[in-house]
């Protein structure tokens, strides 16, 4: 599609696009679907806010913002796995570098889904019908910033002793404050 489209540019245009193509992104279909999650959490977020009474200039703001980040983000992640040395890939380097560009736009996807399922919540709904043992996860690290382990807490490793708290002793005298 695209190069159809270069046939019809002027030619200085068709070398901008040809460089743009080789050197700074080309995946324009997985664009297209980070683009739809994107207008679908921007959408829903704008609607949050115009329900809450809380729609500002700033959360316009920050969607240009997050379009920038997740641009670089995409640049990078082109740059890495189309990076060549004397016209061939690094040895080695493609697979590495395949995994970083799959992990970067997995992480935007998950990241749009996220903040979808939080405006729906906040929106009165029920959320995205997400399984159980994610949402507590989700809902783990929005409290605390980790995940809680998986392990029964008799499982758990020790803490060292001076570490634990120990039981006052019972004769001792308390002073009063």
């Amino acid at each position: 599609m695209l190069l159809m489209l270069t046939l019809l540019l002027p030619p200085a245009l068709e070398t901008a696009v040809r460089f743009i193509e080789k050197y700074v992104f080309s995946d324009w279909n997985a664009l297209m679907f980070l683009m739809v999650l994107f207008l679908l959490d921007t959408g829903l977020g704008m609607l949050r806010s115009f329900r809450q009474g809380r729609f500002h200039s700033r959360g316009m703001r920050q969607m240009f913002t997050k379009l920038r980040d997740y641009g670089v983000g995409l640049i990078v992640a082109h740059v890495l796995s189309s990076v060549q040395v004397d016209g061939q890939p690094l040895p080695g380097a493609t697979y590495f570098a395949l995994g970083f560009k799959g992990a970067i736009y997995f992480f935007i996807l998950i990241i749009e889904t996220k903040s979808i399922d939080e405006n729906l919540r906040n929106l009165g709904g029920r959320g995205l019908p997400l399984p159980k043992f994610l949402r507590r996860g989700m809902q783990d690290w929005e409290e605390t910033g980790q995940f809680r382990s998986k392990l029964p807490p008799e499982e758990l490793p020790l803490a060292p002793e001076s570490a634990l708290p120990t039981a006052p002793d019972p004769g001792a005298i308390t002073p009063v404050i």
